[in-house]
Order: structure tokens, then C-alpha cells, then sequence
């Protein structure tokens, strides 16, 4: 029997690459294992082996492709060359926007010899930007956010005078762009900017337009974090959603306008309504997440964001019963699957150190107390990371982590503090489990 193979895409955040500070892919990881828990096999794509969740043991092997930033065409000769070189019907993933993205549009040449499990090329063309996404949702008769697309500075000033129900929002039409660290100074960690009044507005548009013009000007819909609700789902080719289900979000960082760093498993007829109206009207294919806020003032869902890749918290479907990964890859490699529409209620998906410096924040400001956050958090749960069937990268990933956040809470300079030591006893560890 030839076997068949997944290749998960994913890159390097940012054009500097140093092994000095190690990332980790969490929706590469979460891919990783729920397929290679299925005996899959699976390859990881990555133009260098920095990434922690390299280290899986669910990851049979590593492809060193050329940079996704430096050269596209380069890339896409890579892909053609690899596919020829592994027997069966080979499924090319993605782990994020920008290899979704690109998977789009190289998809003719790519599809040529890849099984490319992502939205078509005409798909993301609709959906690429946030204002494409909302004019769709509007075409769709669901609900969106008052929000406003400034060309330039002084159709901001324009907008900003007239605005009376402050404070607004300033967000980017792509979101993907403000987690690169060239835009670091621009989002401050953030998904959206914070405005108080029209002055505040112009400047804040004036410092972010010097680095990203496409932006937009957005009300804040009011309400606790657990408005936020999200439909992980998974489209067959005929844009038919074969599984889903939906996750209410708990807290994230930075808060109130940043990500997820917990999340529970809920059901909510309205938010599946609607992103099942949306999957049909753009003729979606593949693995999805739409996310809501419910407005308390227009008592309904709006729209704000479409995802059109695995997101972080893809591991909560898992969890809850729901393997969207894994049913993805048998449907495009030709095995039927029954719809999935049910799922468990009440499974928590945790980063779990970030969540609990962001349960300290919101302590500090008097919005949760740790038994809150205790009881948030107790019950069936999954972890970002964390695995004991798979502990290498999280082993690997929160060293680093540890000594990053001892040398600021010490304010020790890295000269003086080294945890060599430790790392080469984790190091030690990792390569026995491996």
C-alpha cells in the first residue's frame, strides 16, 4: 500500500533569522500531531529548523525550503521537486495566512502535483482583506461592525471629525501583517490600536500609516471576552461543512485587543447560522475560523474576522471531539466522511504561562480573582503545547521562555545570566525521548 504524506508549510515570522531566539508554531504543532497520531505521515516545510515544533515526534521529517519572503518562485520549484520525490498522493497544509496566501497563488503549479487541502485562489482573492470580507458578509446579510477604510490622511481627519461615539479601534486590513516584527513598534504586541478622540485618531493613523497604510477605523463592541465566539470548521470541496464547532473565548494578551490565550468549547445557533451563510456565499473550501462578537446594544452577532487557515485554538476541536485536521486530509485524499455537527461543551483550550500572566493582569485591574481563574479553567482541557505523549517541544520551547522572563523579573542582563546548564540537561532529555 503507498502511503500517503502531509506537508505542513510553515515559516519564520520575520525577515531576521537568529537560533538565539527560538519560535514555536503552534497550529504547525497541533498538525503535526493530530495527524501523526493517526499514523499519517508527516514532513514539516520550513526554510530552517529554529522552530520548536520541529522537534515532534509525530514529525518524520523536515524539508529545508528556500524563504517564503525572499522568493516565491524559488519556493514553489522547491515544492514541485520535493512532491516528485515521495510516492503516494502528497496533501500540502498550511500553518498560517501568509502560506495560505501563497499556497493561493501558486495553486495552479502547486496543484499540478500537491493535493493543496486551501481556500482556491478565487476564494482568498474575496477574502484576502478585512474590507473584501465585510463587503461579502454584507452581501451575505450578516451583520458587521461600523467601520470605516481611510485612503489617507486626510480622509482619516475627515472621519475622525465627524466620529461621536468614541472610543474607536484602528486595526489592519491584514492581520497577519502586525505579527511580523519589522511592524513590532507599530502594533505593540496588539490587534488593534486603542482611540480616544479625533486627535488621537490622527495621530495614531499618521505614526501606523508611515509603516502600513491599509488599515481601518473600527467601533469597539463592548463586552467581556467571552462574547468573543468563533466557528472552527471544515469545508469539503463542494463547500459543504462536513465538521465544526465553536468555541467562546476566555482571555487574551494583550487584553482585551489581543490572542487567545484560553478558550472554551460552547454552542450557539446564531454564530453557526451565519458562518455556515458565509462558507456558501464565497464557495469556501477548507479548513476555516470566522469569528463573532455579540453587540449587546444591536442584541446580535457582528462579524469580525475570517480566518482562512487553522487557527491557534484548532486543538480545542480536537478536543472536543471534532478532528478537523484529520478529517480534512481523508476527505481531500478521497475517503468519505459523515458530518460532524456535535460536539462537547465546556473543553478548555489553554496557553497555560501565558494565560496566567494574563489572568494577573486582570486581577491587578480587578476583573478576575485566581479562584475565578482556577475554576475557568478546571474540567477537561487542552493544551497549547504541552503533550505528554510529545513533550520535546514544549521542553525545548519554555527554557528559553523561563530564562527570558527570570532575567526581566531579575533585571539581569543576558551577559551575566545563562541557562546553558538546564538547556543541555533539557537537551539531553529531548534526544533520549527522541
Amino acid at each position: 500500500m503507498i502511503k500517503t504524506t502531509a506537508f505542513v508549510i510553515s515559516h519564520e515570522p520575520d525577515a531576521t533569522r537568529s537560533g538565539k531566539d527560538k519560535t514555536i508554531s503552534i497550529i504547525a504543532l497541533t498538525l503535526t500531531r493530530a495527524l501523526g497520531r493517526a499514523g499519517i505521515r508527516v514532513i514539516r516545510v520550513h526554510p530552517n529548523l529554529f522552530d520548536n515544533s520541529l522537534a515532534s515526534r509525530y514529525c518524520q521529517g523536515v524539508e529545508i525550503c528556500p524563504d517564503l519572503y525572499e522568493c516565491e518562485d524559488s519556493l514553489t520549484e522547491f515544492l514541485v521537486q520535493m512532491a516528485g520525490r515521495y510516492e503516494g498522493r502528497n496533501v500540502l497544509i498550511p500553518a498560517s495566512d501568509d502560506c495560505s496566501l501563497y499556497m493561493a497563488r501558486h495553486a495552479e503549479r502547486l496543484g499540478s502535483v500537491l493535493t493543496l487541502m486551501n481556500p482556491s485562489a478565487a476564494t482568498m482573492e474575496s477574502l484576502q482583506d478585512k474590507r473584501r470580507q465585510y463587503q461579502l458578509a454584507a452581501q451575505a446579510g450578516v451583520p458587521i461592525p461600523e467601520t470605516y477604510f481611510p485612503a489617507d490622511e486626510t480622509e482619516a481627519a475627515e472621519i475622525a471629525g465627524r466620529l461621536s461615539a468614541y472610543p474607536y479601534i484602528i486595526k489592519p486590513l491584514e492581520a497577519q501583517k502586525w505579527r511580523l516584527r519589522s511592524y513590532r513598534n507599530v502594533a505593540q504586541g496588539q490587534k488593534a490600536i486603542v482611540v480616544e478622540d479625533a486627535e488621537q485618531l490622527i495621530a495614531e493613523y499618521r505614526r501606523i500609516a508611515a509603516h502600513d497604510s491599509d488599515i481601518m477605523i473600527q467601533e469597539i463592541i463592548r463586552g467581556r471576552d467571552e462574547h468573543l465566539l468563533t466557528f472552527l470548521g471544515y469545508c469539503s470541496a463542494d463547500s459543504k461543512p462536513v465538521a465544526h464547532c465553536i468555541r467562546s473565548k476566555l482571555r487574551q494578551w494583550p487584553v482585551d485587543f489581543g490572542y487567545c490565550t484560553a478558550t472554551v468549547s460552547c454552542h450557539d445557533e446564531t454564530v453557526e447560522s451565519y458562518s455556515k451563510r458565509l462558507l456558501r456565499h464565497c464557495d469556501y473550501t477548507g479548513i476555516v475560523g470566522i469569528e463573532f462578537k455579540y453587540d449587546l446594544l444591536a442584541n446580535d452577532y457582528k462579524l469580525i474576522e475570517i480566518n482562512t487557515r487553522p487557527v491557534n485554538t484548532i486543538g480545542l476541536a480536537i478536543g472536543a471531539g471534532v478532528n478537523l485536521p484529520l478529517i480534512g486530509f481523508r476527505d481531500v485524499t478521497g475517503t468519505p466522511q459523515e458530518v460532524v455537527d456535535d460536539w462537547q461543551d465546556g473543553v478548555v483550550w489553554i496557553r497555560l504561562l501565558q494565560d496566567f500572566a494574563t489572568a494577573l493582569e486582570m486581577r491587578r485591574r480587578g476583573r478576575l480573582t485566581l479562584a475565578g481563574w482556577l475554576r475557568s479553567i478546571r474540567g477537561k482541557r487542552v493544551h497549547a503545547i504541552l503533550a505528554f505523549d510529545d513533550l520535546v517541544p514544549f521542553l525545548q520551547f519554555h527554557s528559553r521562555y523561563v530564562e527570558k522572563q527570570l532575567r526581566r523579573v531579575l533585571a539581569i542582563p543576558g551577559r551575566l545570566f545563562s541557562m546553558r546548564g538546564p538547556r543541555r540537561l533539557l537537551s539531553r532529555v529531548s534526544s533520549w525521548m527522541l
